[in-house]
């Protein structure tokens, strides 16, 4: 298991630097990708877990993660739906004999260069909201184990597909909570160069991946004890 602030870390600052060249979940996917040294990426929303051909592929990275999701489709059955009936993570090595999903591993092999596959559940809380598929198509592992991937995976949901509305905060934050929640994103605005419903939405991520209340974070980012600055290269 890796170190999960500096993951945390790792996964804004990735994201921060696409700020202005595309949406927010791609821009996550694409961190995602990143940090967990994957070839590509995909995110799907699962509206209904009884009907995994009803979900909607919000984002694929590369023409091979949108070819992965297409193969979910053809076959009916892979790791990604699953997931979504379990809730619970798995990784798929393709050229297993031995694997849950023979017919989705000989398709994937027959059609993509990837060779490993994980799958796990994104949550911004109860229930499985849809799921981040990773592949690579070199040997070696992902970064990270599942219970890694799985909490990138929750703090993209609770960045952006937790419903709530873009550029509000909690109805029950006192005036001057909501003012040093406004203040913090400002602040979030200027330091990654990102709208205020990104900076909003980096400041949810982080105050459920911190385990705190978001007028906590929003006040550690005020008394700069908290930075969103990418780290500069050498």
């Amino acid at each position: 298991m890796v170190d999960r602030a500096a993951l945390l870390a790792a996964l804004t600052a990735t994201a921060a630097q696409g700020a202005g060249s595309g949406t927010l979940v791609g821009r996550l996917c694409e961190a995602a990708r990143v940090v967990a040294d994957a070839d590509g990426a995909s995110i799907a929303l699962t509206p209904d877990r009884r009907d995994y051909a009803s979900r909607s592929v919000l984002w694929a990275t590369d023409a091979v993660a949108a070819r992965i999701e297409q193969i979910h489709d053809v076959v009916g059955r892979g790791p990604a739906s699953d997931v979504v009936r379990t809730d619970e993570a798995v990784s798929l090595a393709l050229a297993d004999t031995g694997t849950t999903w023979p017919e989705f591993a000989e398709m994937t092999t027959r059609h993509t260069p990837a060779v490993l596959l994980a799958a796990v559940p994104l949550h911004a809380g109860a229930g499985v909201l849809g799921v981040l598929t990773l592949y690579r198509s070199r040997p070696g592992p992902l970064a990270g184990d599942l219970a890694d991937l799985g909490f990138v995976a929750d703090v993209i949901a609770v960045a952006v597909l937790d419903g709530t509305t873009p550029g509000t905060t909690p109805p029950s934050a006192s005036w001057d909570e909501r003012s040093a929640i406004h203040q913090a994103a400002g602040m979030v605005m200027a330091q990654l160069a990102v709208p205020a419903d990104d900076a909003l939405a980096l400041l949810r991520a982080h105050a459920f991946a911190l385990d705190r209340t978001l007028p906590e974070v929003a006040h550690q980012v005020l008394d700069r004890t908290l930075e969103f600055r990418p780290e500069e290269g050498p």
